[in-house]
C-alpha cells in the first residue's frame, strides 16, 4: 500500500508531537512493506535525509503552522492524492476541506487524526476559535475514519459529534535512556543540576498547561529546585513568566531544546515530574516520561488519567500541588511496569494499527 502522511512540518522532526510521530512511525510502515510519502515544509529546512528505499519526501515552500497552515494542508493533500492508496491527515486546521479531500483521495481512504481537539485551547478565541471549531466539526463528520489518541478524546468525539473513533496513542519507545553516570554529567555541565533533587516539567508554555500555577505552587513548597523546559520566548505569556522569575534561585526556566540526550538526562534523574496539561489528549511530553520510571504528578483530567491508566498522582489547584509536594511519598507516584511498557505506546503496534484502519476503508 502507498501511504501519504500529511499536515505536518515534515521530517527530520524539528517541531512537535506530530512530527515526531511521523519520524517514528515511518520506519515501521516501511518494514511492514508499504511505501510512504511524507509532505512537509522546506521553509528554513537545511538538513537532508539519506535516501531510504520506499520513502518519498516532498517539501512545500510554505510554513506548515500558523497562518499558512490551511493552505499548506490543502496543497499537501493535493500533492499526495494521485499517488497514495491511503492518506493520513494529522490535525484539523483544514477540516473545512475534508469533504473535498475525500473526493480526491483514492478510494476515499482518508484517515484524520484530530489531535487534541485544538478548538478547546485558550489561545484560539474569537473568529479563529470559531473557524477552528467549524473545521473540526467538518473533519469529524466527513473523514472516512477518525483517530483519537486518547480515550478522553474518543469520548468527547462521541458526546459532541456522535461519531465513533479509533484510539491509537502516541509512542514512547523512541526516547533515549542514558546511563546514570552519563546523565548526571550532562545535567551538571549543562544546567548545574544534581540528580534526584529537582522537579521537572517539559511543555509548551500555554495557559492551559498551568505553567504559572505550577511555579507559584512549587515556590510555596519546601522542594529545592524546579526546572521547566519550554518555548518561553514565543508568547507574551512565556516572556512574562521568564521576566517574573528570572531572579528566583529555585526556578530554572530553559528555552526549548531538542537535544535528545539532555532531555533524556533531565527526565531520567528528576525527583518528580510535574505535568500541568489540561487539554490535548495523549500529550507526548507525558507519555515520553513513562520509560524512565519516575514519579509523576499530573493535572487531574480525563486525558491524563487515561494516559497513566489512573496511576501516578494528581492535583487540581495550586494548593493541592503544594500539599502533595510537601507530603512526599513520591515512590508511590511511579506508574507501574504494565503502564510504562504498554504496547499501546510502542511505535510498531501504532503503525500496525494505522494499517489495519486504512485497510478497513473500502475494497
Amino acid at each position: 500500500m502507498k501511504i501519504a502522511l500529511v499536515g505536518t512540518d515534515g521530517i527530520p522532526a524539528r517541531y512537535g508531537g506530530f512530527e515526531t510521530f511521523v519520524e517514528q512511525v515511518v520506519p515501521h510502515l516501511l518494514a511492514l512493506g508499504h511505501e510512504v510519502l511524507v509532505v512537509g515544509s522546506s521553509v528554513g529546512r537545511r538538513e537532508t535525509r539519506p535516501a531510504t528505499p520506499g520513502l518519498h519526501v516532498a517539501n512545500l515552500p510554505l510554513r506548515a503552522n500558523g497562518a499558512s497552515s490551511v493552505i499548506f494542508d490543502i496543497l499537501s493533500v493535493l500533492r499526495s492524492a494521485r499517488w497514495a492508496d491511503a492518506t493520513v491527515l494529522l490535525g484539523v486546521s483544514a477540516g473545512l476541506f475534508v469533504p473535498l479531500f475525500r473526493l480526491v483521495t483514492r478510494r476515499g481512504r482518508l484517515v484524520v487524526n484530530v489531535d487534541g481537539l485544538e478548538s478547546r485551547r485558550a489561545k484560539w478565541s474569537g473568529l479563529k476559535g470559531h473557524f477552528l471549531a467549524w473545521s473540526e466539526a467538518m473533519a469529524v463528520r466527513f473523514a472516512a475514519r477518525l483517530v483519537a489518541d486518547n480515550d478522553g478524546i474518543a469520548e468527547l468525539l462521541q458526546q459532541r459529534y456522535d461519531q465513533p473513533s479509533t484510539v491509537i496513542a502516541y509512542g514512547a519507545d523512541h526516547v533515549l535512556e542514558p546511563a546514570p553516570e552519563e546523565a548526571a554529567t550532562r545535567i551538571r555541565e549543562s544546567l548545574d543540576l544534581m540528580p534526584n533533587v529537582y522537579a521537572l516539567t517539559i511543555a509548551r508554555v500555554e495557559p492551559e498547561n498551568h505553567i504559572g500555577l505550577m511555579i507559584s505552587a512549587f515556590l510555596k513548597s519546601g522542594q529545592p529546585r524546579f526546572v521547566l523546559v519550554g518555548n518561553f520566548r514565543h508568547s507574551a505569556y512565556g516572556r512574562a513568566l521568564k521576566a517574573q522569575y528570572a531572579n528566583e534561585a529555585r526556578i530554572t526556566l530553559v528555552d526549548s531544546t531538542y537535544d535528545p540526550l539532555l532531555l533524556a538526562s533531565l527526565r531520567s534523574l528528576c525527583r518528580v515530574y510535574l505535568h500541568g496539561h489540561s487539554v490535548g489528549g495523549t500529550n507526548p511530553s507525558l507519555v515520553e516520561m513513562l520509560p524512565y520510571a519516575r514519579p509523576i504528578l499530573a493535572w487531574d483530567c480525563r486525558f491524563n488519567r487515561s494516559t497513566l491508566r489512573e496511576s501516578g498522582a494528581y492535583f487540581d489547584s495550586a494548593a493541592s500541588l503544594t500539599a502533595k509536594l510537601d507530603a512526599g511519598g513520591f515512590e508511590a507516584m511511579v506508574p507501574p511496569a504494565d503502564v510504562r511498557l504498554d504496547q499501546a505506546y510502542r511505535w510498531r503496534a501504532i503503525a500496525e494499527h494505522y494499517c489495519e484502519l486504512m485497510r478497513s476503508i473500502g475494497p
